[in-house]
């Protein structure tokens, strides 16, 4: 389904003709997943470590429907009594995913998922995404604050711990978390959110990390003793934070186009984000 809704918003973004068409497939898909209150049975039936794939699985396919809706809204726009029920859908799974990701007393052996990783950005990516559909600040803030916990806790040299401790496929992870990264700030520049120097600083840090490993993933390999796989989309990245670097730091943001520039156009299920914006306390462009 995550990759149907990407073609769908795809071509209502780049075939006019079929626009309003794709919209309306894409509410009609929405309204079936929320009158069924898909992602949210049998969540509790489960052990800790089991409760938060269920979770993620919910994060991860409403960061797709997410982006595809928010097309949908703009190119054929749905009756009230069609939108209410799938932003209700969209409340209850954001209100699960703050819920997994909010501190509890854990078994030791348990622990590890309250502390911050790729898990924790991507619920923040989807928790935000979905903030702007339902113009809600407490769930936009609760996001804002993980990206900002997020890059105060990233090393000098940019390489996210929890995420190289993946052996071999730790290039993989800290890229993925870089794609959940990339859409939390994005979403903090079209709100005017700002970062401070030192979470600048860090954010250039695990970018140009994430980079250079791309380009070497043999000093990747040095470090960690495993082989590093390659795969071109895994810096999707790229072109969802250029907008940010490129008013920043345009020469770190022309070094990072010279390394994505062969590989385009790259496509990422998740990280396809169209510009969405909050004002005040309600309305949307």
């Amino acid at each position: 389904m995550t990759k149907k809704m990407l073609e769908m918003m795809e071509t209502a973004l780049d075939a006019p003709g079929q626009s309003r068409n794709a919209g309306n497939c894409i509410i009609r898909q929405a309204r079936i997943w929320a009158d069924a209150n898909a992602l949210l049975g049998g969540v509790e039936d489960n052990d800790p470590l089991g409760h938060r794939q269920a979770v993620l699985a919910g994060g991860w396919t409403i960061i797709s429907f997410s982006n595809a809706y928010a097309v949908a809204e703009k190119v054929a726009p749905p009756a009230s009594s069609v939108d209410a029920p799938i932003k209700a859908w969209f409340a209850k799974l954001s209100d699960m995913i703050v819920a997994e990701f909010t501190p509890v007393p854990r078994e030791p052996k348990y622990a590890w998922l309250d502390g911050n990783s790729n898990h924790r950005y991507w619920a923040a990516a989807a928790v935000g995404l979905i903030a702007v559909h339902l113009q809600d600040r407490k769930r936009f803030n609760w996001s804002m604050d993980i990206l900002k916990s997020a890059l105060d806790e990233v090393p000098a040299d940019g390489g996210l711990p929890r995420e190289l401790a993946r052996g071999g496929r730790s290039l993989k992870y800290q890229n993925f978390a870089m794609d959940a990264i990339a859409i939390l700030v994005r979403l903090a520049d079209v709100n005017n959110i700002a970062l401070n120097a030192d979470q600048e600083k860090k954010l250039q840090s695990a970018a140009g990390f994430a980079a250079t490993m791309y380009l070497h993933p043999d000093l990747l390999e040095k470090r960690t003793g495993y082989r590093q796989d390659v795969e071109p989309g895994m810096i999707a990245w790229i072109d969802v934070l250029s907008p940010h670097f490129r008013s920043r730091d345009p020469e770190f943001a022309k070094q990072l186009n010279v390394i994505a520039q062969p590989l385009r156009p790259m496509t990422d299920t998740f990280i396809a984000l169209p510009t969405t914006r909050l004002i005040g306390d309600g309305g949307a462009e």
